[in-house]
């Protein structure tokens, strides 16, 4: 038996990293799985090798795609019992050198299409409960150089979380955060000095990977964080604590 037996799951960004990671845990814990990418073939690929998993491709920025991403989970499966919304975009730059396009393009992936999701799931929730899973970052909590956009859209998307959690809670549904930081390819961007700085900050020496992160996702989807709503669990080392 599995802890997601009979649950249907949406893992956006989930072709690779963190999101891939999520979604092939959720399937071993018997989930049927909703893989979401840009690619339509690097999405069926994925889903291709998972037991029970179909693929959807879209730009969940663009108005309507969470509608539709919702509408296909919900044709395939006949419901949706969990969200994770992970998919984003880091367009890195100081201040003075972030454009009116960036900025609006990394809210638009990192927040205003998480919302959309959220909004369109809970739609089809609200008779049976369900869970939200918001993965926001350190950055979103404490600011961080040369990521203004970014920093923004996930301190964001923490506030959707927390509004949610007070206004869903009635409805059954938990709506949690997950902070992870976990070497992905878009931490391959970061400089070897950064990397190394980062992982000297961290109180835990030990390296973590996105197979940490998808346990922590696991409990805050299943049933053993039953009682757990409106809260973040930090999945990167400590270094939230610096």
């Amino acid at each position: 038996m599995g802890e997601l037996d009979g649950k249907t799951a949406i893992v956006t960004g989930s072709t690779r990293g963190i999101g891939r990671a999520i979604a092939e845990r959720f399937a071993g814990e018997g989930a049927s799985v909703v893989v979401h990418g840009r690619d339509p073939a690097v999405c069926a690929a994925v889903a291709a090798t998972l037991p029970n998993a179909i693929g959807h491709a879209c730009d969940i920025a663009l108005p309507g795609a969470a509608d539709a991403l919702v509408t296909a989970t919900v044709a395939a499966f006949g419901g949706l019992d969990i969200l994770v919304n992970n998919a984003g975009v880091a367009f890195d730059n100081f201040i003075t050198w972030v454009s009116d396009e960036r900025w609006a393009a990394t809210l638009a992936t990192n927040l205003s299409g998480p919302f959309a999701a959220l909004r369109a799931a809970t739609r089809v929730m609200k008779h049976g409960g369900g869970v939200v899973l918001n993965v926001i970052s350190w950055a979103g909590e404490r600011g961080n150089v040369g990521q203004v956009a970014y920093s923004a859209s996930k301190a964001g998307l923490q506030a959707v979380t927390l509004s949610a959690a007070k206004e869903l809670g009635k409805f059954g549904i938990r709506v949690n955060s997950l902070s992870p930081a976990v070497p992905t390819d878009m931490t391959q961007v970061m400089t070897e000095g950064l990397q190394q700085a980062a992982a000297k900050r961290r109180p835990l020496k030990v390296g973590g990977s996105p197979a940490d992160v998808a346990e922590g996702a696991l409990f805050l989807c299943s049933n053993r964080s039953r009682f757990v709503t409106g809260d973040i669990l930090h999945v990167d080392g400590g270094l939230h604590l610096n």
